[in-house]
């Protein structure tokens, strides 16, 4: 590879090396939008609207909206340029906030098998359930809290 000024670029090459299939892009430089994020992770977690507590189940949409419209919880739900599994968020992180929200009484206190289950849509186990159960890290203390807030505004 080298470096190409702009007015060294040959337009007409580079599209000649996309159609002969010779044009190759580095997946790990993507970046994922904030609102691609939101998306993706509204569509997920909404999978898990049926383990609401009976309190909780009309507000749990308002209460997710309210975490993603934080930006220190989108940034938290980033994915890293190292992720291989699932670049489209971090479902690690997500996970982590799952469980703190069952601990909070927003979800029933179901089994980490059975929320992965739904949310992945499948029955093979994956890297990922385990962090449900662990909760938020001492170094993301702002963002528990942040949480705790938003569920106390939002719990009946």
């Amino acid at each position: 590879m080298k470096q190409v000024r702009p007015e060294d670029f040959d337009v007409e090459a580079l599209m000649a090396a996309a159609r002969e299939g010779r044009l190759y892009i580095d997946a790990s430089k993507n970046e994922v939008s904030k609102e691609q994020i939101i998306i993706k992770v509204r569509a997920y977690v909404g999978r898990i609207k049926v383990f609401a507590t009976p309190k909780c189940f009309s507000s749990v949409d308002e209460l997710w909206e309210r975490i993603l419209a934080c930006d220190e919880f989108v940034l938290f739900l980033t994915p890293s340029n190292k992720a291989k599994i699932c670049r489209d968020f971090d479902k690690y992180n997500l996970m982590r906030i799952i469980g703190v929200l069952r601990e909070k009484g927003v979800y029933e206190q179901y089994s980490d098998y059975k929320f992965h289950k739904l949310l992945e849509q499948t029955e093979k186990d994956s890297p990922y359930r385990k962090y449900i159960g662990k909760g938020i890290e001492n170094e993301q203390h702002a963002l528990l809290v942040k949480i705790r807030e938003i569920v106390e505004k939002y719990k009946l």
